[in-house]
C-alpha cells in the first residue's frame, strides 16, 4: 500500500461543508500535467475516457468477490486471458512465488499471465507485448504507484494497454493500481501539506484530466484532492474507499462494492454553491449502484 502520513493535514476553516467539517482556504500547490487546457474550460465527456472498453478502479483493501465476478463478466469469462502486473509491490519473493496470481486462480480464473519488470527497456520485450495483445483483461496490483509509472509510462507496452481498451478490453486495478489510471499520480509522497507543497507526476492516463485517490474514507483522505482541484480547474477528482470500485464505461461512472466513491467536480461545485447558497459541498458521495454522468457533470437519478 502507499505510504500515508497521519501528520499530513490541511487547515480548512473558512467554510463549513455539508458534512459538518470546517474548512480553511486552500494552499496553492503547483502541479505538472501531461495535457494543459487554457482558462477554465472543461473537457468534454469523451475526453475523460475515449475508449471502447472499461475500467474497474478499486480503492484498495479487501476485494469483494463481486468485483472479480464483474471483471470475469466483462472480459467474457474466467477462461479468457488475463495479464497481471504486480510491479507496484516491492516484494519480489511474493512475485516469484506467484502470490499475485493466487487471488485469481482461487476464484476460478484459468488463463493467467504475468507481466513484470523494473527496467523500462524490458517493458517492450516481445513476450510482454504478445501477452497483452492476447489478453482480454489486465490487472494492476497494489503497492507504490510510482514503481508502475517508472517501469511502464510512455513505453510500447503502455501504448498496448490503451490498444487493449480501444478493442473493448478491461483494465482493473486496486490501490496503487487505481491511482495509476489517472493522468496525475496521487498517493505515497505525492500529497500536499501546509509544510510541503508537492508536484504531481503523470500517471498512465487511461482516464484523462483526472486525479484518482484510494483508501479514502478509512484513512481520512477525503480532503487530499482539494488542493489538486484548486490548482487545475480542468481536473476531475475521483476518490475511492476500500472494497469499492468506480466502474467507468463511456461517459458513465458507476459504483460497485461496499463503501463510497467521491467525485470532485468543479462544475458541480458551482451549481451546488448557487443552489445551496452558503453551503459548500466539495464532493459528491456515491454508493453501490449509483451513477455519475461525466459529460453532464451530474449524478444520475
Amino acid at each position: 500500500m502507499s505510504t500515508y502520513h497521519d501528520d499530513a493535514r490541511y487547515d480548512f476553516r473558512d467554510r463549513v461543508t455539508a458534512f459538518g467539517v470546517v474548512a480553511r482556504p486552500l494552499l496553492f500547490v503547483t502541479f505538472f500535467t501531461a495535457l494543459v487546457f487554457g482558462g477554465n474550460a472543461q473537457p468534454n465527456a469523451s475526453d475523460y475516457f475515449p475508449h471502447k472498453g472499461k475500467l474497474i478502479i478499486i480503492g484498495g483493501g479487501t476485494m469483494p468477490d463481486t468485483l472479480f465476478q464483474l471483471f470475469a463478466k466483462y472480459i467474457g469469462g474466467k477462461d479468457q486471458a488475463v495479464a497481471v502486473i504486480p510491479t507496484a509491490t516491492g516484494d519480489d519473493a511474493y512475485i516469484a512465488a506467484g502470490g499475485h496470481l493466487k487471488k485469481f486462480s482461487e476464484r476460478g480464473f484459468t488463463n493467467l499471465q504475468t507481466i513484470h519488470t523494473r527496467e523500462r527497456k524490458r517493458a517492450d520485450d516481445k513476450a510482454f507485448l504478445e501477452s497483452l495483445k492476447g489478453a482480454n483483461g489486465l490487472f494492476f496490483g497494489g503497492g507504490d504507484q510510482q514503481k508502475l509509472a517508472d517501469a511502464y509510462a510512455d513505453t510500447r507496452l503502455h501504448a498496448e494497454m490503451r490498444t487493449l481498451l480501444d478493442r473493448g478490453g478491461v483494465i482493473m486495478g486496486t490501490s496503487a493500481g487505481a491511482s495509476i489510471m489517472g493522468s496525475l499520480l496521487m498517493g505515497g509522497d505525492h500529497r500536499a501539506s501546509p509544510q510541503k507543497p508537492v508536484t504531481l507526476p503523470a500517471g498512465l492516463g487511461f482516464m484523462q484530466h483526472t486525479a484518482i485517490d484510494q483508501h479514502v474514507l478509512v484513512r481520512n483522505r477525503q480532503f487530499d484532492l482539494l488542493p489538486v482541484m484548486k490548482s487545475d480547474t480542468t481536473l476531475l477528482g475521483i476518490a475511492i474507499d476500500e472494497s469499492t470500485a468506480a466502474v467507468v464505461e463511456g461517459d458513465i461512472l458507476s459504483v460497485a462494492g461496499d463503501s463510497y466513491v467521491l467525485i470532485y467536480d468543479r462544475v458541480d461545485w458551482n451549481r451546488q454553491e448557487t443552489t445551496w447558497g452558503a453551503v459548500y459541498r466539495p464532493f459528491i458521495m456515491l454508493r453501490q449502484g449509483q451513477r455519475y454522468d461525466l459529460g453532464k457533470h451530474e449524478l444520475l437519478k
